[in-house]
């Protein structure tokens, strides 16, 4: 049996399609709106375990609805909650000790561990993004660095104090408390430029949400489900024997080719990274110039520039989670030059990759199969190991 992940053609809405759906795989409804769900695509198989359906639906749901909401108001970046420290309540208490819950405590752990600064690119992003909702080329100028100099110069300036521990840094204190230092030099330079979100998760966000939602569930022992989310991302939490594909894109020259599927089974943390967009449901992440040029939300953190060094990476994990394998591979995509012996030496630590390069199918895990290698008459895709 197989299941064809679309990925909303790896928007990733990544829609999980069940040859047989009476064996009972269901979708997963949020029934809140205080939630990031409308970024998911929840997948259960209801009865795998035995007993009544009706009451295992209405328990995942439950735990669902709980988690999503939790975990988005944790990460939200623009609103206070009561009871809750949310990010956008850390940004604005900066050097002020702050006890926080457990799974924020936990993300920036992460984000310390793998040395990624990218917390703190919030600024130049919360700036940057709006692009993304520019009716047309001629109201990018406020937002590209790309065309506008000045811009440039600016997200650069904001770049050195993102980079610089001195200018400012999560501290993390144990306990699951945390105090955000910022400089009275960065303090200053932030009124200036009416800078108010000094660290944020931007586009990552739906990583570590799909993260916890899918880690809830495998703590209340619901083993047999799927998640994905726009952005690239899918944790799969099936303990099952089901077969699973996910379509491989590739932008050349000629379009946009559905160049693979590649098959797996089992549990798998996978991040899809691309350059380009599949279809319009994605403007909040892709800009597509007049001219063809394409402006993604993969900015580098040393100069907020926009970079891919491929065009597509796909990665993904049977140990590590979403956020994990994000960090890990963050560095290679976004990239003037593409290293594949940087994402070979990733193997060493349980992260896989595929990526596309001159009609070819690169990939380096020897378990992994295809299917469905794009061929015509004036075009065909091979498979390499690298």
């Amino acid at each position: 049996m197989l299941f064809l992940i679309i990925g909303a053609a790896l928007l990733v809405y990544c829609f999980v399609v069940f040859i047989t759906p009476e064996k009972g795989w269901t979708i997963i409804e949020a029934n809140s709106t205080e939630n990031d769900s409308y970024d998911f695509v929840f997948q259960y198989y209801l009865g795998a375990e035995g007993g009544d359906t009706r009451a295992e639906n209405r328990t995942v749901t439950a735990l669902y609805n709980q988690s999503a909401e939790k975990v988005s108001r944790l990460f939200d970046e623009i609103r206070d909650f009561d009871g809750i420290v949310s990010i956008h309540t850390i940004n604005g208490s900066p050097n002020t000790e702050l006890e926080i819950d457990e799974v924020l405590y936990e993300v920036f752990s992460v984000f310390s561990r793998y040395n990624s600064r990218y917390l703190y690119a919030a600024p130049i992003y919360s700036r940057y993004e709006n692009l993304f909702y520019c009716a047309d080329d001629s109201m990018l100028s406020d937002f590209d660095p790309i065309i506008n100099g000045e811009i440039r110069e600016e997200y650069k300036n904001t770049s050195r104090y993102a980079n610089d521990p001195a200018m400012i840094d999560l501290k993390l204190l144990g306990d699951n408390k945390i105090k955000l230092f910022v400089s009275d030099e960065y303090l200053s330079y932030a009124e200036k430029e009416g800078i108010t979100n000094f660290i944020g998760l931007c586009w990552l966000k739906n990583a570590f949400e799909i993260d916890y939602i899918a880690d809830t569930m495998i703590r209340n022992g619901f083993t047999h489900g799927t998640i994905s989310s726009a952005g690239g991302f899918i944790r799969n939490f099936d303990t099952g024997s089901e077969y699973y594909a996910l379509n491989v894109f590739d932008d050349t020259d000629e379009g946009i080719f559905l160049a693979a599927s590649m098959n797996y089974r089992g549990e798998r943390s996978i991040v899809s990274m691309r350059s380009f967009p599949i279809n319009d449901s994605e403007r909040r992440r892709y800009y597509v110039l007049q001219n063809g040029e394409i402006r993604t939300v993969y900015l580098d953190i040393f100069d907020g520039l926009p970079k891919s060094s491929v065009n597509t990476l796909i990665s993904y994990s049977e140990e590590k989670s979403c956020g994990e394998v994000l960090l890990e591979i963050m560095d290679i995509y976004i990239s003037d030059i593409f290293d594949q012996s940087k994402l070979s030496a990733l193997t060493d630590k349980d992260i896989f990759s595929v990526y596309c390069v001159n009609n070819t199918v690169m990939y380096n895990d020897d378990g992994l199969t295809f299917s469905g290698l794009y061929k015509d008459n004036n075009k065909e895709y091979t498979l390499n190991m690298f």
